[in-house]
């Protein structure tokens, strides 16, 4: 069921779809297009935004005389440098992971990493239950600097070209959704993945980083809907936080 989050901006009607309840992350979201109307057009056909991991844009719809505008995504599931999409809930999710990610492990500058931008992949790694993720120094514009590696690699650093592959960050989504969590994190970050959970998580100089695990946030969820049936009843509850809402990983 599709979620609909809707406000005004310079007298125009925004909407912005999703099939899960972020409430947080479409809120901020919207915000900031808010914010970035009182600098330039943002209902120009050629405006886009680079919002944390993902791009969006306005698309102008006409229901009979009414004009509004519809958030759009790149559609990272298929080709996001060809296709858009008005379900906004994958880039949401991942917004959320990052922010959980970077709030809990108190990482005051995070490191910007766009969907386009590249990681170094070790194929042998895309479907071994236990990697890593290793970010360096970026090499050119572009380049992410993270690279995607088997855990206890007997041959780490003697791989030939044809070992590995470089794709875009988005692709994560189709072999380790989890990984996309870390992304923002600083130079020198590893992290550590069985399967699609993450296991350990340290900054540069090894020292280990928190970070919320998956029991974490189901026992946030279950808080929430808790809270939501007792206001539902006549009581009162919290509004969600990030951790809350990233559920559907």
């Amino acid at each position: 069921m599709m979620i609909t989050f809707e406000t005004e901006i310079n007298n125009k009607k925004v909407k912005l779809y999703t099939n899960a309840r972020l409430q947080n992350a479409a809120t901020a979201l919207l915000r900031t297009f808010n914010q970035l109307s009182q600098q330039t057009n943002i209902f120009s056909p050629n405006f886009a935004l680079n919002y944390g991991w993902a791009r969006y844009y306005l698309s102008k719809r006409q229901d009979k005389n009414f004009v509004y505008y519809v958030v759009q995504t790149a559609d990272y599931k298929n080709d996001p440098f060809k296709l858009r999409t008005d379900d906004c809930t994958d880039p949401l999710i991942v917004q959320n992971m990052q922010v959980d990610t970077n709030m809990k492990a108190n990482v005051e500058q995070p490191e910007p990493t766009l969907y386009s931008d590249t990681l170094l992949v070790l194929k042998e790694a895309i479907n071994a239950p236990d990697v890593y993720m290793n970010r360096s120094e970026k090499t050119k514009n572009g380049d992410s600097g993270w690279y995607f590696g088997l855990l206890n690699d007997e041959n780490e650093g003697k791989h030939e070209p044809d070992e590995l592959m470089t794709v875009p960050t988005y692709e994560l989504m189709k072999f380790r959704g989890e990984a996309l969590r870390v992304l923002q994190m600083p130079v020198g970050t590893l992290a550590v993945f069985h399967d699609n959970l993450m296991t350990a998580l340290v900054d540069k100089d090894d020292n280990p980083l928190e970070f919320t695990t998956a029991d974490d946030r189901r026992r946030a969820i279950a808080q929430r809907a808790a809270a939501e049936a007792a206001q539902q009843s006549g009581g009162e509850s919290d509004s969600p936080t990030a951790a809350d809402e990233t559920a559907g990983e």
